[in-house]
């Protein structure tokens, strides 16, 4: 195959490839409303006697030179096709439809709730017409169909393609990228990560609502890769496909020898996980992070900043960080109670949902993150109230928090660097120091300003119009 090819092809046509879902692939998820839109679009094209109607795009790749091409984008549309072809009990699609594989319970139900609405809307709107509409969608319908080599330029495409220009989330190309790497895995280890993903993906936390959260994305974007740079002592911007390289490690299986003395790091790290997981036991000495118990899903050997192994190391990596979020941070988690009634009221007190108040806060989360690695509960006990006059300080010393100015922030007082290499309490002293020098307040945050009182940190005024000392009896 070449490396890149595209042709416009009728439906009847697309549907003879022999296409599967590959295990990277996000569940079908279309709503009736995308449903009822794709329908309303073919029919009035349909009535209105149209000699084509393009559904839109499908991108295809055969990275493993057979005749079997994974679908990297057009899964909803396609699926959703084969539903319609079904309710008009056409035998075009059948084979196709027998064949293709959807291995998460989302998408089974959607697919039953889809079918369900498309045999209403076929009877209401069709009538009798059911062939000619049958013939309407295979032979005047069609795709873009462009087929695609290597796996990365398919996920391009897919940029360009998808949602209006919408760039694919880059966390999603890291699943991908690391189930590819699994290859020395088994199909159900396969999916058990790809599930686990997912349902960090679409998180509720709690399980009655119908509320749901990117966890994933949070926690990638924010907690993981900021930190990991900031305790470098570099500048944390925003997480995107260029800074993918931060979560791909050495792959570690009899197809990628180990070539390079730099790479023994890593090695070391897997043989002796490896080396624990076989004993078959807890293994003594190691204390939890938890003062109570630590879940099974909490690796103990788990670090934040620790080298990337590809594949299964890679997915329970992130699984345990994906845990230990939720139970920092998440109410419904029984864990560190008086904790998060300190975030409750500090963190999110009026006025706390601006921009500049919410870069504070992620901030804020990703030194308690680092501090709860390095020193577990005890150590988030006994320091976030030091890290938030470390974080807050900001919101007071600034007429406007930007971005930017939170993304140095953490290399001008090297805050995480001091927590990343500390080895006892004793060597976080200078956090308290940090945290208590005088703040000259430009902003009037009044919950902040009192707190900072509260706590016996010194404030002035520095600029009297827009804080007035005389308010707070500082001077």
């Amino acid at each position: 195959m070449d490396k890149i090819t595209a042709e416009i092809k009728k439906v009847i046509k697309v549907l003879d490839d022999r296409m599967e879902i590959p295990n990277y692939q996000r569940p079908y998820r279309w709503t009736e409303d995308n449903v009822r839109l794709l329908l309303e679009d073919i029919t009035n094209s349909w009535k209105e006697g149209k000699s084509s109607y393009r559904i839109g795009s499908v991108i295809l790749n055969n990275d493993n030179k057979d005749s079997q091409l994974n679908i990297v984008d057009g899964q909803q549309r396609i699926t959703t096709i084969l539903l319609v072809l079904k309710s008009l009990d056409s035998e075009v699609g059948s084979g196709l439809r027998n064949s293709l594989l959807y291995k998460h319970q989302d998408s089974l139900n959607s697919i039953i709730r889809n079918k369900n609405f498309i045999d209403s809307w076929v009877q209401e709107n069709i009538g009798n017409d059911i062939r000619d509409f049958e013939k309407y969608i295979l032979e005047y319908c069609e795709f873009v169909e462009i087929k695609v080599s290597d796996l990365s330029e398919a996920f391009q495409m897919f940029d360009s393609q998808n949602g209006r220009g919408k760039e694919l989330e880059a966390y999603n190309l890291l699943k991908a990228y690391h189930i590819r790497a699994m290859e020395s895995n088994t199909f159900e280890e396969k999916i058990a990560c790809d599930k686990t993903w997912e349902g960090a993906a679409r998180y509720q936390s709690n399980k009655d609502s119908d509320q749901v959260s990117d966890l994933l994305r949070q926690l990638v974007n924010e907690q993981l890769y900021r930190t990991r740079l900031w305790s470098r002592k570099e500048t944390a911007l925003e997480f995107d496909k260029k800074q993918i390289k931060e979560f791909k490690g050495i792959t570690v299986n009899k197809n990628h020898p180990i070539d390079f003395p730099y790479q023994n790091k890593e090695l070391l790290q897997v043989v002796m996980q490896n080396y624990f997981k076989s004993l078959g036991v807890a293994v003594n000495g190691v204390k939890s992070r938890f003062k109570q118990y630590s879940p099974e899903n909490i690796s103990p050997f788990a670090l934040l900043n620790q080298n990337i192994v590809n594949g299964k190391d890679f997915f329970e990596y992130t699984e345990t960080y994906v845990e230990i979020y939720k139970r920092l941070f998440n109410s419904e988690y029984e864990d560190m109670k008086e904790f998060k009634k300190f975030i409750q009221k500090n963190c999110k007190y009026s006025g706390s949902h601006r921009d500049g108040d919410q870069y504070l806060f992620e901030l804020y989360k990703s030194l308690i993150m680092l501090m709860f690695d390095k020193f577990g509960e005890d150590g988030v006990n006994k320091y976030h109230k030091t890290l938030y006059l470390l974080v807050y300080r900001l919101r007071l010393e600034k007429e406007q928090v930007r971005y930017a100015s939170v993304a140095d922030y953490p290399i001008q007082n090297q805050v995480f660097n001091i927590i990343e290499n500390a080895q006892t309490y004793s060597d976080l002293i200078i956090l308290e120091k940090m945290a208590n020098k005088k703040v000259v307040c430009k902003k009037d945050v009044d919950f902040i300003i009192k707190y900072f009182m509260e706590q016996k940190v010194h404030l002035t005024s520095g600029d009297e119009k827009k804080v007035n000392s005389t308010k707070y009896s500082f001077a």
